[in-house]
C-alpha cells in the first residue's frame, strides 16, 4: 500500500514519510552541551522526490494551521521566517558547517528536529510493537520511516519567545537504506591531539558528544529550484 502523508486539524497529528538522521530515539541526549536530555532524531524530507514534496505540503500546511490557531492575524510565511532557529522545520540547504558547505545528506532537503521527553513508540510497517532486540535493526540514521508527530506553540518570553517545536509521538518502520556513518561528523571537528601519547587523563569529562543541530545559516546563497511551489516553499 502506498504511503501518504497527512495532517488532522483535529487532533494536532502530523504523519510524513522521513529519513532518519542523527536518531537517538532510544537513550536521552542533549544536542548541545548542558542542553535538554530527550529522545531525539532530525527527519530528511526531500525536495525534489514525489514522497518528499508531498510530506513537505503536508508539514506547510500544519504549521501555517498552528501559526493561525495560535497568532491569529498574523501573515503565517512572514511570522514562520522570523521564528528562525526555532521554527522546528529547516532547510537543509542552510545548514553548513564552518567552511560554509552544506553538511554532508542535507543538500536537497528540508528537514524536521523531532524531540519528546518521553520515549517514542515504535512499530513495524503491519503496525505492530517492535521487539526490544530488533529495535536497533529497524531505527537506524539513514533508513526510513513513518513519523507520527505534533507540533506545539511557545509565547512565553521565559522560554525563549515566540516558537514552533515538534514532539516525536511514534516511528513506523518503512524500509531499509544505506546507513549514515555516525552522526556525519566533519573534518573541521576533529582536534589536532599532537604527538604525545602520555597525556590522557581518564577521569577527565569530555561532554555531550551530540553535535549541536541547530542550522547554520550558509553564507551561500542556494539556488532555487524551477519545480518548487511558490507558495508553499516559503514555509
Amino acid at each position: 500500500m502506498a504511503f501518504k502523508p497527512s495532517f488532522d486539524p483535529k487532533t494536532g497529528r502530523v504523519k510524513v514519510l522521513v529519513r532518519l538522521s542523527y536518531f537517538n530515539g532510544f537513550r536521552k541526549s542533549a544536542s548541545v552541551e548542558g542542553g535538554s536530555l530527550k529522545y531525539r532524531t532530525n527527519g530528511l524530507l526531500y525536495k525534489d522526490s514525489p514522497d518528499g514534496k508531498a510530506s513537505i505540503k503536508v508539514v506547510q500546511q500544519a504549521i501555517r494551521h498552528i501559526i493561525s490557531e495560535n497568532w491569529p492575524g498574523k501573515d503565517e510565511v512572514k511570522f514562520f521566517k522570523a521564528l528562525k532557529d526555532r521554527s522546528g522545520f529547516f532547510d537543509g540547504d542552510n545548514y553548513t558547517n564552518e567552511d560554509g558547505d552544506v553538511r554532508e545528506h542535507y543538500e536537497g532537503t528540508r528537514y524536521l528536529k523531532l524531540t519528546n521527553d518521553k520515549k517514542p513508540k515504535y512499530r513495524d510497517r503491519r503496525g505492530d510493537e517492535v521487539d526490544e532486540e530488533e529495535l536497533e535493526e529497524l531505527f537506524v540514521s539513514g533508513y526510513w520511516a513513518v513519523a507520527y508527530f505534533h507540533f506545539y506553540p511557545v509565547k512565553d518570553k521565559a522560554k525563549g519567545g515566540n516558537g514552533i517545536f515538534a514532539t516525536l509521538d511514534a516511528l513506523q518502520f518503512y524500509k531499509k537504506d544505506e546507513q549514515f556513518a555516525g552522526g556525519g561528523i566533519d573534518d573541521d571537528e576533529i582536534e589536532d591531539l599532537g604527538d604525545d601519547e602520555d597525556d590522557f587523563d581518564g577521569d577527565e569529562d569530555d561532554g555531550d558528544d551530540d553535535e549541536d543541530e541547530r542550522p547554520r545559516r550558509s553564507s551561500k546563497k542556494p539556488s532555487r529550484r524551477q519545480d518548487d511551489d511558490d507558495d508553499d516553499e516559503d514555509i
